[in-house]
């Protein structure tokens, strides 16, 4: 007989989305922790793994004990298991919260910054729970490196709990060398602490993050909700995701070319968020709202007026489908180009003109000109202004500056010489 492990972890209850258009219920992470617990016991789940960071902070403590315990007496009534261990965020919080007395169904493992390992029985099948939770907000080993489990039996399937980032040796928090999870007898190694959704590896050992199952802000984009695994035997594992939350962000680029004016620019948009919505409608069953980054690219004439007409649409944008999911608009990029037929004659010229437009084709084609290297100096400059400023965290780029500029500078220089090039063809036609 199958069992059903439901894993998931960074649930940061005490925290709630951003940019949802009102203070819905739905926007609180507990909503989600609720929804899990309910799922897990209407669909015969047998175990619950919770990798950590489910409680947001120590000060979140009066906000989590309620909802996490009686999801946990919930649990205890449908005898339904649940195996965990603890995260940066709530290393000193789940040991208060988890009274094993109370709720003799829960598990937290290694807290006493040793590996632990517990063995799960049901109908005869057995599955063993090996973890280790953070001792301190802030772990700079690789705690794998001190893997020390000598009990476990190769012949049951073992799962393997922990929080902590993969691949990153820099990282307060737990780095963790992906190599080390070869040949230590785990099957399965479900990973917190990353929100987004990943499986690093797919067969021997399994190694995965859940994600957050619950989306908190637009870095969090697409399906989010726990992982189910479906164990048949030792070496026939399956995984499936579970959507359950209850807020979605997305991504969506916007060709505005054939737009003339407010009304067709409106139309455009409204339109394109509406069409994109409706091809996700059977992911969207029980997401409360969608909330969209929109990017506006292609030609146009009037770039000058693109953002008066469109940036009310944050604001004001509320729009139902068919799944009673609200669409909003967190965030309106413009990136669209001059609209210009002879741009390459244009950028011959010395006039301001010419200059933009020369600075346009040189940064398309990768190229400089003397006018760009300028702007990035500048661009250079203000960076190390802001990442010297005692009150401000250092910046981290996806490039080191002394080397190569970073691409968001290359990027907002092109949008500025595209909307100031745009409004110099306006003035000249006026």
């Amino acid at each position: 007989m199958a069992l059903k492990v439901l894993a998931t972890g960074d649930i940061h209850i005490g925290k709630r989305s951003s940019s949802v258009p009102e203070n819905s219920e739905e926007s609180a992470t507990k909503f989600t922790w609720n929804r899990i617990v309910d799922w897990a016991i209407k669909n015969g789940v047998d175990v619950l793994v919770l990798t950590g960071d489910i409680v947001d902070q120590n000060n979140r403590y009066f906000e989590a004990i309620g909802p996490l315990q009686s999801g946990f007496e919930k649990l205890k009534r449908a005898d339904i298991a649940v195996y965990m261990v603890a995260g940066n965020h709530d290393y000193n919080v789940l040991p208060q919260i988890t009274d094993s007395e109370k709720y003799d169904n829960v598990h937290l493992l290694g807290f006493n910054e040793e590996w632990e390992i517990k063995t799960f029985s049901k109908n005869g099948e057995k599955i063993q729970f090996v973890g280790w939770s953070f001792p301190n907000k802030h772990v700079s080993e690789d705690p794998i490196s001190k893997f020390n489990v000598t009990e476990i039996d190769s012949n049951i399937t073992t799962i393997g709990l922990l929080h902590g980032d993969v691949d990153n040796p820099e990282s307060k928090y737990a780095p963790i060398d992906s190599n080390n999870f070869l040949n230590k007898s785990v099957d399965v190694w479900i990973l917190g602490h990353i929100h987004k959704p990943q499986i690093l590896r797919e067969s021997e050992p399994h190694v995965c993050y859940p994600g957050s199952p619950h989306s908190l802000s637009s870095k969090e984009q697409g399906i989010h909700g726990p992982l189910l695994l479906t164990i048949e035997k030792k070496d026939d594992i399956h995984l499936k995701r579970v959507p359950l939350s209850p807020i979605r962000y997305e991504n969506i680029i916007i060709d505005i070319t054939n737009t003339t004016d407010e009304r067709s620019l409106r139309d455009t948009v409204t339109s394109e968020l509406l069409n994109n919505a409706n091809t996700k409608i059977e992911e969207l069953q029980g997401v409360s709202f969608l909330i969209y980054d929109v990017s506006l690219e292609g030609q146009h004439t009037n770039i000058r007026d693109i953002e008066t007409w469109v940036f009310p649409i944050v604001d004001d944008y509320d729009q139902e489908i068919d799944t009673e999911t609200r669409l909003s608009v967190h965030k309106v990029i413009v990136n669209a180009r001059a609209k210009l037929e002879n741009i390459e004659e244009l950028a011959k010229q010395s006039s301001p003109a010419g200059v933009l437009a020369k600075t346009i084709v040189a940064l398309q084609k990768g190229e400089t000109t003397e006018f760009l290297d300028d702007m990035l100096e500048k661009w250079k400059l203000e960076y190390e202004s802001i990442n010297g400023a005692r009150i401000y965290q250092p910046l981290h780029t996806s490039e080191n500056f002394q080397d190569k500029p970073d691409p968001k500078a290359k990027q907002y220089i092109l949008n500025e010489c595209n909307r100031l090039l745009g409004e110099l063809i306006v003035q000249q036609t006026q």
